[in-house]
């Protein structure tokens, strides 16, 4: 798969919450990445629908972690898009 976009800030800014590992919530993330729910939600739709990362449901709540094809990006792509 190739990607046809480049990753914007805020995608960038939610893998780098998501990097150094753990599973974390939409509001966690967006505390994290100090954006707001909207563009984290944002982020979030992008990147699970390109397998950056990977969601799961618990207590009614989705909760959400890194995949390797995502840590891969960070390290090799996401230093550019900053």
């Amino acid at each position: 798969m190739t990607f046809t976009s480049r990753l914007d800030q805020a995608q960038v800014a939610v893998l780098e919450s998501l990097g150094p590992g753990g599973i974390l919530s939409v509001e966690s993330l967006a505390k994290s990445a100090a954006l707001t729910m909207w563009r984290t939600r944002n982020a979030v739709s992008k990147l699970s629908s390109r397998g950056l990362i990977t969601g799961r449901r618990r207590a009614g709540h989705a909760e959400w972690q890194i995949t390797d094809r995502g840590r891969r990006t960070l390290s090799t792509r996401g230093r550019y898009y900053r």
